[in-house]
C-alpha cells in the first residue's frame, strides 16, 4: 500500500466537473462550477449534493464516484437534501420540493412551498433540518435580508404551519460580513447558504458572506435552544476563513458527522476567473471548543490524512508533506505568449501554463530541493482552454505522465495517466516515495477541441535526508 493513499487534497478531485449554469442560460465563455455542498452520511456512504453536479457519493472521503440523479441540475443552485422518517426530500433555490426512498432518487416532485395563506414560496439557498423530535424545518436567504425560518409540516413538508421569521441580517458590525477582498464596503452585504447543525443540545445555523466572489467569503453562525431561536450571534465567527493561496473564500457549505462522531466541514472556494460563479469545493474536519464555538483550525491545501485516520482531526491531520513546487525553477517545451511554466508553480487559481499551438509533445519541468525532495503525491488543477459545448466541445480526460529524475541525474517513471478516460479538472495522486531533484510531466493527451491549460502542478513530498 502507498504510504500515502489514505489521503485527500482540496480543492477536492470530483470526477466530472460540470459545465457552469450560466453557460447554458446564456452567452458567456464556457466554464467548469461546482459549489454549496449539502452532504449526508447514509448506510456508510457519505451523498455529496453541490450546485450544477449532483450527486456524488464515496466510502472515504477520498475517492467520489458521481451519479446524475433526476432532476439533476434544472432544479437551481444551492441543493439541500435531508433524510426524515425515512424518507429523503430534496430541494433548491426556487425549486419544488421532491421526495424518494433513496438517497440517489429516483425523486418524484411534491410541488412548491406553500404559506399558511395558500401563498407559494419560491426561496433561495434552502436548507431543511429534521430534528431529532421528527419535527421539520425550513431555512433559507440569499441576499441583504438575511436568514428566515419556518416550521414545515411534519407529514406534508410542502406545508408552512407558521409565519416566515427573520432570525438575523446582515449586520456592519461584523466586518467580515462586508463586501469586498478587503471588507471595504460596510453599505451592504449578500448573506446566504444557511445550514442548521444541532450539537449536545445547541442548534447552530451557519451561514456565510459576504459574497461567492470575494476572497473574504467565509462562514459564521448563529447558536440558540431552539431551532426557530432566539438566535445569538456566535463571537468566534467566521468560524472558517482564508484569504489568500489556492483554496480561499471558503463559504456556503455544510458539516457533516464522519467515522468515530468527527465532524467535517464542506465549503465552497472561490475560483473565479471567467465568472464570479466559477467555484471549486474542499472540506476540513471540524471541532466545537470548550465554549461551544464552531472553529475549523485549518483551510487546507496540502494532503490530510482521510477521516477515520486520525483519532481527533479536528486538532488536525495534516500528512506532513510539503509543497515542493510552488516558485521553484521551471522550464518547459513551449509556452504561448503570457502564459510562462512559471504560472503552473505561482500559487495562483488565475493563471496558468499553456504550450504553444504546435507543440506535440508539451512538457514542463519543476526543480526541487538543492539535495533532493522525498516525493509522494501529486495535485494537477487544469485550465480547459477553448470548451465550447454549443459547438460540441467538451470536457473530458487530460492524459499525462510524471516522471523524476534522481540524484544521479537519471530520469525515471512515477505515474503513467496516459490512457486515463477520467474526467478530473482537478487531480490528486499518490505514489510510492522517491528521491528526486527534479520532476518532469509530459501531457500526452487532452480533449478533442480543447487546448491544455496547467493551473497548478504541485508535487508534494519532504526534504530527502541520508
Amino acid at each position: 500500500m502507498k504510504k500515502y493513499q489514505n489521503t485527500y487534497c482540496n480543492p477536492l478531485p470530483l470526477p466530472n466537473y460540470p459545465i457552469g449554469r450560466r453557460c447554458r442560460e446564456y452567452e458567456m465563455e464556457d466554464f467548469r462550477e461546482t459549489a454549496d455542498p449539502t452532504v449526508i452520511y447514509e448506510g456508510g456512504k457519505w451523498y455529496m449534493y453541490p450546485s450544477c453536479g449532483m450527486a456524488y457519493y464515496s466510502e472515504d472521503f477520498v475517492s467520489w464516484k458521481h451519479h446524475k440523479i433526476e432532476p439533476f441540475d434544472d432544479i437551481g443552485y444551492a441543493p439541500t437534501v435531508v433524510k426524515h422518517k425515512n424518507k429523503f426530500y430534496l430541494t433548491a433555490c426556487s425549486a419544488d420540493l421532491w421526495v424518494s426512498d433513496s438517497p440517489l432518487g429516483p425523486f418524484s416532485s411534491l410541488g412548491a412551498f406553500t404559506g399558511v395563506d395558500g401563498k407559494i414560496y419560491r426561496v433561495d439557498d434552502p436548507m431543511i433540518f429534521s430534528d431529532d423530535d421528527s419535527r421539520l424545518y425550513l431555512y433559507w436567504g440569499c441576499g441583504g435580508e438575511g436568514i428566515f425560518g419556518v416550521e414545515l409540516a411534519s407529514d406534508e413538508p410542502t406545508h408552512f404551519i407558521s409565519e416566515p421569521k427573520l432570525l438575523f441580517s446582515y449586520n456592519p458590525d461584523h466586518v467580515w460580513e462586508r463586501v469586498g477582498d478587503w471588507n471595504e464596503d460596510a453599505s451592504h452585504s449578500w448573506i446566504e447558504g444557511a445550514y442548521m447543525l444541532k450539537r449536545n443540545g445547541t442548534y447552530y445555523l451557519t451561514y456565510c458572506g459576504p459574497g461567492t466572489e470575494w476572497v473574504t467569503y467565509a462562514m459564521g453562525a448563529y447558536t440558540a435552544k431552539s431551532p426557530l431561536g432566539p438566535f445569538t450571534y456566535m463571537e468566534s465567527s467566521p468560524f472558517i476563513k482564508k484569504t489568500a493561496g489556492l483554496v480561499k473564500g471558503p463559504g456556503h457549505g455544510c458539516v457533516v458527522e464522519g467515522p468515530e462522531n468527527t465532524l467535517w466541514a464542506f465549503y465552497t472556494c472561490v475560483l473565479c476567473y471567467s465568472y464570479k460563479l466559477e467555484r471549486r469545493i474542499g472540506m476540513d474536519p471540524l471541532g466545537i471548543d470548550e465554549h461551544g464555538n464552531l472553529y475549523v483550525k485549518h483551510v487546507t491545501e496540502t494532503p490530510q490524512f482521510a477521516p477515520g485516520t486520525v483519532a481527533h482531526p479536528e486538532e488536525g491531520n495534516d500528512a506532513g508533506l510539503l509543497p515542493l513546487t510552488f516558485h521553484h525553477e521551471t522550464e518547459a517545451s513551449s509556452c504561448l505568449p503570457g502564459r510562462n511554466p512559471l504560472y503552473a508553480v505561482d500559487e495562483s487559481m488565475l493563471s496558468w501554463w499553456q504550450p504553444a499551438p504546435g507543440d506535440k509533445n508539451p512538457w514542463i519541468r519543476v526543480k526541487l530541493t538543492e539535495t533532493g525532495s522525498d516525493i509522494s503525491a501529486v495535485r494537477l488543477i487544469w485550465r480547459d482552454v477553448g470548451l465550447d459545448i454549443r459547438n460540441g466541445i467538451l470536457p473530458g480526460a487530460f492524459q499525462y505522465t510524471l516522471e523524476a529524475r534522481s540524484l544521479d541525474g537519471e530520469w525515471f517513471p512515477v505515474l503513467d495517466r496516459s490512457d486515463s478516460r477520467e474526467d478530473y479538472v482537478i487531480d490528486y495522486q499518490t505514489f510510492e516515495t522517491v528521491t528526486a531533484s527534479e520532476i518532469r510531466l509530459r501531457i500526452t493527451g487532452s480533449p478533442a477541441g480543447i487546448e491544455p491549460g496547467l493551473i497548478c502542478l504541485t508535487v508534494f513530498g519532504q526534504w530527502h535526508q541520508e
